[in-house]
């Protein structure tokens, strides 16, 4: 079974020749990807930061670039992002959104 990083990179290297309407497929799938690996960090962070103080997690957040959580749940979430947005799956969804936006691709409908 594929690791969610390696769907990444798959999704990601797939984009490079696609059409504008599997593009914006790729981009929805490479998102619920993104997200996944988002959420499976989030819980090895929770289960690793379980002994760890609020304002200690506070602090880490701090520390690590994501300023400003005010309790426990924010801070949990701020270190995932600072975890996950350097992992290899993370930086080529990166990649792929800035590649469809280039195109003039995204994932939300414009409407005026």
């Amino acid at each position: 079974m594929a690791t969610i990083t390696e769907l990444l990179l798959q999704v990601a290297a797939e984009s490079a020749t696609s059409t504008d309407a599997r593009l914006r497929r790729l981009l929805y799938e490479g998102n619920a990807l993104y997200h996944q690996g988002l959420g499976e960090t989030r819980s090895k962070i929770a289960d690793r930061s379980r002994e760890l103080s609020t304002s200690q997690l506070c602090l880490d957040s701090d520390e690590a670039g994501f300023p400003g959580a005010e309790n426990r749940e924010e801070a949990l979430s701020r270190l995932a992002l600072a975890s996950w947005q350097h992992t290899p799956g993370a930086m080529a969804f990166a990649e792929l959104a800035a590649h469809a936006a280039r195109q003039g691709v995204c994932l939300l409908a414009e409407s005026y």
